[in-house]
């Protein structure tokens, strides 16, 4: 992590260095020292550009993801959040100062798309969880066609992770975290192919499930996904 005296915005589209960043990451990696099972397992790691923007997009187990990230990834990195935890104002306040923003995962939330966007202009580094849900441990998801246009429309690197072993670690419905094994690997980043955003999708989905177990991958039915769909992005955001 580059100092940077606090209050102070970082370089390459960081966000300030707030005290409650600074110490939210210290706990992170003291969680992580105490829920891994033995040393945690991270490949890649090297594969992290260290400046320059950047989409980093992972699978999704558990509530724990994120933190891990926090914990694990040498630079400041901005996250979205469902829009229902920004509700409650003294949370809503914490959540800012540790770079994280709202999206409405019922429809596709343009001002998120937007703030990820200028995050990315500037040179800083978002965090996406493609799918959406949790999978809880079982089968990767498809992704939402909103990760294919952020990559497409920024221009961005895009750095493919995977984990697994946070369902363990947190399990749906729990708040206490558990000790587990705990696996993290980064594959290299590249730029996503394709003629259109669903195209990308596709194309940066398969790099996610390569880093997976086999038994984590997508099913070979395509898995098809539920909840909210971000697919009208592509004509929301023209259209403004």
């Amino acid at each position: 992590m580059t100092a940077t005296r606090v209050g102070a915005a970082g370089p390459g589209g960081a966000g300030p260095w707030t005290r409650t960043l600074a110490v939210t990451l210290f706990v992170l990696r003291r969680l992580l020292a105490y829920t891994a099972s033995g040393k945690p397992d991270i490949e890649g790691l090297e594969l992290i550009p260290e400046s320059g923007p950047l989409l980093l997009c992972s699978n999704h187990v558990s509530n724990y993801d994120p933190l891990l990230l926090g914990a694990v990834v040498p630079r400041r990195m901005h996250a979205m959040a469902k829009a229902e935890l920004f509700r409650n104002p003294l949370l809503a306040r914490y959540l800012r100062a540790c770079n994280v923003f709202p999206i409405r995962r019922e429809e596709a939330d343009a001002a998120a798309l937007r703030t990820a966007l200028g995050v990315l202009k500037d040179g800083g580094v978002v965090v996406l969880f493609p799918e959406g849900h949790r999978s809880h441990g079982a089968r990767m998801r498809s992704f939402s066609r909103g990760a294919g246009y952020l990559a497409r429309r920024s221009g961005a690197p895009v750095l493919p992770c995977a984990i697994w072993g946070t369902e363990r670690v947190l399990p749906r419905g729990k708040l206490r975290p558990r000790r587990a094994e705990v696996h993290l690997h980064f594959g290299p980043s590249f730029l996503p192919v394709g003629a259109d955003s669903e195209a990308a999708t596709r194309d940066l989905e398969r790099r996610v499930a390569a880093l997976l177990p086999p038994g984590l991958r997508p099913s070979a039915d395509g898995n098809q996904r539920d909840g909210e769909d971000q697919g009208a992005v592509d004509g929301d955001l023209a259209a403004r």
